[in-house]
């Protein structure tokens, strides 16, 4: 059985409030590890008409099936889902937006939909799947959630006749066509660890220089050669040293790398010290990367290298250790990162999460609990507030983050204009 903390019903509250008397699209801000699979599972069985639950992925999907099932609703839910193998529809369905997307007439009839990690909704992109599926059913009412409701935009510009790239942080609710339109509550990382709710974090960050990565043709991330220059023997032997250092105390230990290559690089000087890792990524089959979680989870092998993966719906109590081996210009990829590591573990009340950031994220970022939403007042309406997101190294949105000098032809003239 379920019991409601505070935060989430306020949250509950406030979501039903708003859609019992608006109608505009919304969003609840709730930090990784606040449990936003409870809030959705107590919005949706306290709804008098069919609610659509969409997600971005099969884990989460599951994760957020799971909890609603731990609740006594009196009601019908299923999953609608090819990765799970089930079609069923419900008064309340948990679908993976893929699937969804393909079928929107067997949806036509549902009032409510609520949107799991809603950052991932473009509402630029009139082509998107989200954006077509809510067309294609109708005007149902919309609620989002995410820890991270913001979202990196690219801008080129050319100066003295060299290309540049920069990457800038946007508020979702703050995006043209406006689909979003505000952020009716939240509840943020270093509340939840005063609360107790979540472990406090202590970081070690080296200042390094990212001058030699080169970005790939679509500017948002780096090449895997530029990468491999940049992970060189001395820094994988640091890395390597490192982690041998942290298997002498933690439980678990996730890895964040850039490439195949260099999570391949890496794994082979862990083996030299003596350290046992094995590796995930997104080309690793649906069998293998079930079997090696469920052996991570129960401690068969401590130290987990990933590419790609367990950035959301990767919840492992016992983790506590957190490598970052590889560059990211994201905050919500960092936040994400680091929020793998925050929960509880229920037989270690005293457990703290070490990050080891090895690509100098942290320095540039801010730790993730100084992450915040704020508000600005709009410079042209007095009284009309903003959201923002800040941190201890200062404003991150509506600004440059990055600026990278484009070492390569990205584009052709018309693509740039």
């Amino acid at each position: 059985m379920i019991t409601f903390r505070d935060y989430q019903q306020e949250g509950i509250r406030k979501a039903l409030l708003h859609l019992d008397t608006r109608n505009e699209p919304v969003i609840l801000q709730a930090a990784t590890g606040a449990g936003k699979s409870v809030m959705i599972a107590g919005i949706a069985k306290e709804l008098d008409a069919p609610v659509l639950v969409l997600q971005p992925s099969k884990e989460l999907l599951e994760q957020n099936y799971e909890k609603i099932m731990l609740l006594d609703t009196g009601i019908d839910v299923g999953m609608f889902s090819a990765s799970v193998g089930k079609k069923d529809i419900c008064q309340v369905t948990y679908a993976t937006i893929q699937s969804a997307f393909r079928c929107p007439k067997l949806f036509k009839d549902f009032k409510y939909v609520i949107i799991d990690e809603c950052h991932q909704f473009d509402p630029k992109n009139k082509n998107g799947m989200y954006n077509k599926f809510l067309r294609a059913i109708g005007s149902p009412k919309v609620i989002g959630l995410t820890a991270t409701p913001y979202r990196l935009q690219q801008k080129y510009f050319e100066e003295n006749g060299q290309l540049y790239y920069t990457a800038y942080l946007k508020m979702i609710n703050r995006i043209h066509p406006f689909f979003w339109k505000s952020i009716i509550f939240k509840i943020e990382t270093a509340e939840l660890i005063e609360q107790g709710y979540l472990c406090p974090i202590k970081y070690r960050s080296d200042e390094v220089d990212w001058d030699s990565l080169e970005l790939t043709s679509t500017g948002k991330d780096f090449t895997e050669d530029s990468m491999d220059q940049f992970w060189d023997d001395h820094r994988l032997e640091k890395l390597a040293k490192t982690i041998k250092f942290i298997d002498t105390y933690c439980q678990r230990n996730l890895i964040f790398c850039s490439s195949l290559r260099q999570a391949g690089r890496a794994q082979k000087l862990l083996s030299a010290v003596g350290i046992q890792s094995y590796i995930v990524s997104g080309t690793t089959p649906k069998i293998d990367r079930e079997r090696l979680v469920r052996e991570f989870r129960t401690g068969e092998f401590k130290h987990m290298i990933n590419v790609g993966v367990f950035t959301t719906g990767f919840d492992v109590p016992e983790l506590d250790s957190i490598v970052i081996a590889r560059p990211t210009m994201s905050l919500a990829l960092y936040y994400q990162m680091v929020g793998r590591g925050v929960r509880i573990d229920p037989a270690r009340p005293d457990k703290m999460l070490r990050v080891f950031d090895f690509a100098g994220v942290v320095t540039r970022l801010g730790k993730v609990e100084t992450i915040r939403l704020a508000k600005e007042e709009h410079p042209k309406y007095p009284g009309f507030f903003m959201d923002m997101v800040e941190s201890e190294v200062g404003r991150m949105d509506e600004k440059p983050l990055f600026t990278f000098r484009v070492k390569k032809k990205m584009f052709n003239n018309k693509e740039k204009k």
